[in-house]
């Protein structure tokens, strides 16, 4: 899209503003407003963001919010000002949405913001929060003490089996020190010298390890207006993930599952939440019950399977934030999402390794109608994506470090 073609269709609806578009979560967001006619502008710190290479949105390179908050709202409240009418926020990872939230009230004035204020996005924001509303709603967890001294630890490790997850409530400090969200813990020992590393990190969560592979990570995906009464809801589950512990989703089906959906929105009205989420659970083999993992208060990864069902999450908040009538219909179920370049890289070297066998693995991909980067009306993202992923895989081989730079009209502020 050109800058003035986007100028003029601003003028006449509300345009979207994406918050990151370095890959599939930002990009299904254009794509998912983009396809309705919704004009799009896409921010992020990367000038190389994938998302920027797509036919639906025109760019612009902003601050990042994790380094600079207060540039990043100060630059985020020019480009409202910029604006022919104002626009609606999309924030689709978490650096973004809550600085968001926080300064929700003066970006007000320029933008309209489709989700909870800073009040109920504090209680997401911390897991612990999280965890005693899940408690207060009836819905599952796993067995989990909250370890704020070392007579928690203690108290902690005599209750919880091994090997256990230890995580951070709040997870900035924790991920930045040991470089990933969530660490396995295979023995008390371990828990102890883990712990004096971590113990300035906050409030601490040591959590059983609910069994079960990929295919038992099920997911709530919805859009809920300012009451949390349900505008849009989808269900489905984890195939495979990479890495294959805690990783993030590389093939998903649509599955419609009742009580799934039940206990996800029974969680989010005792949150009080508004907009689009992901609530992911775990199904436990040793009694059928779906136990929570976390709430994302925000689009996911693969959620752009669920459009593909029928069930458009981002133009139903749209919508609503608007003020426009959307009706979506019930999800269709047998659907499936995949990352082509990675379930292929992974899969082939699981094969090689005898983890999953050939036959298997291709009776797995029936069904794939949508991949979370390529797409036949929106060809570019999937060509640069391929090619970075062919030059990431030269250079390991010849020390050199090199990267594809979409092609993108950037809009100057």
């Amino acid at each position: 899209m050109r800058h003035r073609e986007f100028e003029a269709l601003a003028a006449e609806r509300p345009p979207a503003v994406v918050l990151q578009a370095s890959y599939a979560n930002g990009l299904g967001v254009t794509r998912n407003l983009g396809r309705a006619g919704v004009p799009v502008l896409s921010l992020d710190p990367n000038p190389r963001a994938l998302g920027f290479a797509s036919r639906y949105t025109v760019c612009s390179v902003c601050p990042d919010p994790g380094a600079d908050p207060d540039g990043f709202i100060d630059y985020l409240a020019a480009v409202g000002r910029r604006l022919p009418q104002r626009g609606v926020l999309f924030p689709t990872h978490d650096e973004y949405i809550w600085p968001v939230a926080r300064h929700a009230e003066q970006l007000s004035r320029w933008f309209r913001v489709p989700f909870s204020g800073w009040e109920t996005m504090r209680r997401l924001y911390d897991k612990e929060e999280q965890l005693r509303a899940a408690w207060s709603a009836g819905v599952d967890t796993p067995l989990t003490v909250f370890v704020r001294s070392a007579d928690d630890l203690a108290k902690g490790a005599e209750r919880i089996p091994f090997p256990a997850i230890f995580k951070p409530v709040e997870s900035l400090a924790f991920k930045t020190r040991f470089k990933r969200p969530v660490l396995t813990i295979e023995s008390p020992s371990e828990l102890e010298d883990v712990y004096a590393k971590a113990a300035d990190c906050g409030v601490l969560m040591l959590q059983e390890i609910v069994p079960g592979g990929d295919e038992e990570l099920y997911t709530v995906g919805s859009a809920l207006d300012a009451m949390s009464r349900p505008l849009a809801v989808f269900t489905g589950r984890k195939i495979r993930q990479h890495p294959r512990t805690f990783g993030t989703a590389r093939l998903a089906e649509s599955v419609w599952i009742d009580e799934l959906a039940d206990a996800g929105l029974r969680l989010l009205r005792e949150l009080g939440y508004h907009g689009v989420s992901q609530v992911e659970f775990k199904r436990d083999p040793r009694d059928g019950r779906f136990k929570l993992m976390e709430v994302n208060a925000r689009h996911w990864l693969w959620h752009s399977l669920a459009p593909a069902c029928g069930v458009n999450l981002t133009m139903a908040s749209y919508a609503d934030a608007i003020g426009a009538p959307f009706v979506t219909p019930r999800q269709r179920d047998g659907r499936k999402w995949v990352l082509t370049l990675k379930e292929t890289v992974d899969s082939l070297r699981e094969i090689r390794r005898g983890e999953q066998s050939v036959g298997p693995w291709l009776r797995s991909l029936v069904g794939v109608g949508t991949d979370g980067v390529m797409a036949l009306d929106d060809p570019r993202p999937g060509f640069v994506n391929t090619v970075q992923m062919a030059k990431r895989v030269l250079a390991r081989g010849t020390g050199l470090r090199t990267a594809a730079r979409p092609e993108r009209e950037e809009i100057e502020l």
